[in-house]
This record gives C-alpha cells, structure tokens and sequence, in this order.
C-alpha cells in the first residue's frame, strides 16, 4: 500500500471514529443527564456527528478517485464534467434557459450568457466603437487573432467568473462581463508567433446572444482584414518586440480581487454552467479533504506518492503532432523533478496529475512563448508539448475558468505502444 493511500485510510477511519463517538455522546447525553442539561451537549454532539459524516464521505469519494487513477480510468470529476468540454458543447444543441437564471447570470457575471449559447461576434466597427485608444475594453485588449472572428457563430464554454492572476497579486480574481469561446484559441499570429494557444477572452458587449437555434455549425471564418490591420493602430497595439501586451499580460488590470469567503463567488461556476452540479461536488469534497489532510498533516488528493521511485527517464525523445503518447506514471515524473516540482524551469501543474497512464495525441510542439510578466518573447532551451483536450481543469483552484493548455516535457511522456489503439484508448 502507497503512503498516500495509507495516509487516505487513516483518515478515514479517524473521521469513522469521530462519527461513532458523537452518535455514542448523542444517546448518552439523552439517556444520563437531565433534560433541561441533555439539549446542548446532544446538539453540539449531533452536529459534530453531521460534520464527520461529510468527511467520511468526502474520504471515501478520494478513496474512490484514487482506485480510479490506479486502475487507469479517467478521473472523476473530468469524466462527470465531460459535457463541459468544447468538443461535446459544440456537438450539442442550443438550449432555452429559465429567466431565473439569465437573471442571476446579469447580477452575478456581468452579463446573461450561459455555457452553451450560441452567440454571433459582432462586426469589426461594432467592436470597434467599444475600445479605448489601446484598444482595450476595460482593461481587457480586443487582439489582432480576434478579428477573423468578426461576424461568425460559436458557442460559449466558460464564463470567465474566476482566473488566476500569474502576473501581480497571484490571487484569484473576477473578471465582470468575460466569457470563452469554444475553438476561438489565439494563433500568435500578430504576437511574435506566441505558440501558448490560449483561448480568448470576450467580452459580452463584443457578442450578441443568437436566439433562433440556426447554423449553429458555422463556415470556415474568413482571412482578418488586412485593410483593418494596417489602418487601425488601436488594434495593433502592443503587438510589436521586445514587450507585447496580450490578455493575459493585462489580466491583472481587466480583473478584481475575489473574496476568499465570498458566498457569490461559491455559486458562479453554476450560475454560468462552467461545472455539472455533480462535478461541484465531487470538487468540493475533494477540496474538504485536502483542507483536512492539511491541517492534519496527511497527503492530499492528487498525489505523486505511488510507493515506489521509478529510475528519471531519458530527456532525448521527440514527437511530432499526431504522434500517440502515454503520460508517465506519477513516480516518473517526480523523478524528474526538484523540490519546487520543476523540471529544467518549467513546473509540472498537479492538475497534469489527473492524465498519468493516459494516451493521448500530441497536438503541437511549443518553443516560443510571451512572459507574461515581462511581455517579452522567450524561446524555450527544451520544447513543450501540447496534447489534444488536455487542459487545466480549474478544480484545484475551485473552478479556474480559465482553461489554459497544460504544457508537457518530453521526459514526461513515452509513446504509446504500436499495438492498435481504440476510440476509447485516446483521451
């Protein structure tokens, strides 16, 4: 048995133990003491027995999720918000919402688009109109890439309720009025080629929600204007070496600090449909444990713990986009790491975790990257890899809508055996 499996039992059974010694005070607070004495300790009883139920649950549910990584499925709380993703929003059709919660969306978000409506991006001049001299709308810049866009359909996939601000406060933040859109990734294109693939960050006043549920599969969009590009300096600003600015070197402005106890910011991820109700919860108990183990001292969810140190892999391999790769094992991977869980400066997220033992298929090699607390270009000494649908799930941070791409060293990876591969075997 792992360490980290050990250290889920055992609390485990510490919060069984905590149950059963409640319940066992609650009967004997009514049995031997007075009546006008038994109410208080009985209640105080009870609700510590309330309590250590949803711990016990919350163990078991860890214990659950780790049986799963062990056995190579998929993780819970991705397969239960698989309907979140864009591929399946994209493949599913437009629904009518309750005006309850358009409602709750204009009060709580900024806006009244909810994951899955079909939106139209307004023309060019429309856009335009909204944008200061640095072409920013609220801090938050319309860039270059975003202009083919113009006049198409797509769909929404996140309201961009929470982010991580990387650059400044390193705290999460609200960003008012902000959605994603599903396939609307940036090409770097006017940025120095910046391969990050970052999704986009739009503004509701850039979008008209579609209504009618027609072409909702929209055309290959159109070439951005070079007209439009060459005339309009708003747009291009901020697009030339050696410091560009971006969306996400300007998050930090277009944003405001969230309140660590803030009861609006609990219910956004469902108020925007950024999660399934099934996924919030299974999240949030996860979150309960981890908070648990903390204070205890334990080994929190997801581990690198496996009960054994496998031999650091050789650096050397190079894939190509559409090679078939397996993420290591997480023993592997740690192995390769420091103590600041870095590998030759880039840092292996513990979301990745979530993906060890799963095949997936390289999507791009990445080298050239925008600092995003410089703004300058750095060219990587070791390449990164992009692999298809693997992203930052956000859960970690309680629902991070960002979505960002998750960077992967080829020491991370192997190529997956030449043996057929099944639909089911690709992620």
């Amino acid at each position: 048995m792992s360490a980290a499996l050990k250290s889920y039992v055992k609390s485990t059974m510490a919060c069984l133990a905590l149950v059963g010694t409640s319940v066992i005070a609650v009967f004997a607070a009514f049995s031997f003491l007075p009546r006008a004495w038994a109410f208080w300790p009985g209640l105080l009883s009870a609700l510590i027995a309330l309590f250590g139920s949803v711990l016990v649950f919350a163990c078991v549910l860890v214990l659950w999720r780790h049986r799963r990584g062990a056995l190579g499925e998929r993780d819970l709380f991705l397969e239960l918000n698989r309907s979140r993703e864009p591929a399946a929003i994209e493949s599913s059709a437009v629904r009518r919402r309750v005006r309850l919660r358009r409602w709750l969306a204009r009060r709580f978000l900024g806006h009244d688009l909810i994951v899955g409506d079909l939106v139209e991006i307004r023309p060019w001049a429309e856009i335009r109109a909204t944008l200061d001299e640095q072409g920013c709308l609220e801090e938050l810049p319309f860039m270059p890439e975003m202009l083919a866009l113009c006049g198409r359909r797509a769909r929404v996939f996140r309201g961009m309720h929470r982010l991580f601000d990387y650059r400044k406060s390193r705290r999460m933040r609200h960003m008012q009025g902000a959605v994603l859109l599903a396939g609307a990734v940036c090409d770097g294109a006017s940025h120095g080629g910046c391969e990050a693939a970052c999704h986009t960050i739009w503004k509701a006043a850039w979008l008209r929600r579609v209504d009618a549920v027609r072409d909702e599969v929209s055309p290959k969009p159109p070439a951005s204007d070079p007209h439009s590009l060459a005339t309009d300096t708003n747009l291009a600003f901020g697009t030339q070496p050696p410091r560009y600015i971006c969306q996400l070197t300007r998050l930090s402005a277009a944003s405001e600090p969230v309140g660590n106890w803030s009861l609006i910011n609990f219910w956004r991820p469902l108020i925007a449909g950024n999660v399934t109700p099934t996924a919030f919860l299974v999240a949030w108990l996860t979150h309960l444990f981890n908070e648990l183990q903390h204070h205890r001292g334990g080994i929190g969810f997801p581990s690198f713990d496996s009960g054994t140190r496998e031999v650091t892999p050789a650096d050397d391999a190079r894939f190509r986009p559409g090679d078939l790769v397996n993420a290591r094992s997480p023993a592997a991977i740690r192995a390769t790491l420091d103590d600041r869980l870095i590998h030759r400066g880039m840092g292996f997220e513990p979301d990745m975790l979530k993906h060890c033992g799963r095949v997936y298929r390289v999507q791009a090699e990445i080298s050239r990257l925008i600092d995003i607390v410089t703004g300058e270009m750095r060219t990587m000494k070791t390449p990164a890899y992009l692999l298809h649908d693997v992203h930052f799930s956000g859960e970690r941070q309680l629902f991070n809508a960002q979505y960002e791409p998750l960077f992967w060293r080829a020491v991370w990876l192997r190529k997956a055996p030449p043996h057929p591969v099944t639909a089911n075997d690709v992620n």
